[in-house]
């Protein structure tokens, strides 16, 4: 999955869920640009969660200032997801070698 379809799903979901009309730019920081309020953003970062089935870090909550940021988190937390997948794959075609 590439930046540019996680930047559309982002888009949507501004779009769907918290009422956002205009273009979303990888640049473009969360609450100023976007003019998300603390309700907004959560519905946006729960949304989000849902579109991609991830859970992203609350802890990390702080390092989202951009769209680029929320980008960069829901790739890697879709990359952290799909490990697993990989390795339990790897293992099977070794055990029927």
């Amino acid at each position: 999955m590439n930046d540019a379809f996680i930047l559309a799903g982002i888009r949507d979901v501004a779009r769907k869920h918290v009422g956002w009309e205009g273009p979303i730019e990888p640049d473009m920081r969360l609450v100023e640009d976007l003019s998300l309020d603390s309700i907004k953003l959560l519905t946006l970062a729960i949304e989000v969660e849902n579109r991609f089935q991830i859970c992203l870090d609350p802890e990390r909550d702080h390092e989202l200032i951009t769209v680029r940021d929320l980008v960069a988190a829901i790739s890697h937390q879709i990359s952290d997801t799909q490990k697993p997948e990989e390795e339990n794959s790897h293992r099977d075609t070794e055990d029927t070698e």
